[in-house]
């Protein structure tokens, strides 16, 4: 009788799976057994920040995404899903935006990466930050149209009404079906 292990691979679908159906415990119980079976597999790290975030443990998920880095300090995903987590849900906005423009140094052609940087950097009232990040995405994107809108707030609070009306104008010329937000 031969043992057939799951793969990898099956392990990654089996988490995403579970995640799409919202099976958040479940979630957590694999990537717990998926650790013990490859405890140097980021993506069992990661699945269990994703499933403890959503269960509203972040501080447990932060310490899932922590361990995940120190595995894998080359993967956007988890540096992406890290920010969020700091910026949203513990309330360490600063330290999240930096994570980010870590991730973006890793993959510098994401461009929701860049809107999403441009989004926090307004928050934080960095403008002229966000309004750079926007750019950035444009040029990857030039119809993304949370970007446009970034760009279009930090241009607003910088004072720049020459480069609001361009992204209202860009805007306008959008197609209907890209207007669904893209996070």
């Amino acid at each position: 009788m031969t043992l057939v292990t799951e793969t990898e691979t099956d392990k990654a679908a089996r988490a995403r799976s579970l995640c799409e159906q919202g099976l958040w415990p479940e979630v957590v119980d694999h990537a717990l057994d998926w650790q013990l079976e490859t405890p140097g597999d980021a993506r069992a790290f990661f699945y269990q920040g994703l499933a403890l975030a959503a269960l509203g443990r972040p501080r447990d998920a932060e310490s899932s995404y922590q361990r995940a880095l120190q595995l894998d300090p080359h993967d956007f995903k988890i540096w992406n899903n890290l920010a969020t987590l700091l910026f949203e849900a513990l309330n360490r906005q600063a330290e999240g935006a930096q994570c980010l423009a870590q991730a973006l140094k890793l993959d510098p052609g994401n461009q929701l990466g860049w809107a999403n940087l441009a989004g926090m950097n307004g928050q934080l009232g960095r403008h002229a930050q966000a309004l750079a990040c926007a750019e950035r995405a444009l040029v990857l994107d030039p119809q993304m149209v949370e970007a446009q809108l970034h760009r279009a707030r930090a241009a607003q609070m910088l004072g720049k009404p020459e480069i609001v009306r361009a992204a209202s104008e860009a805007l306008a010329q959008v197609p209907l079906e890209k207007f669904r937000r893209t996070r």
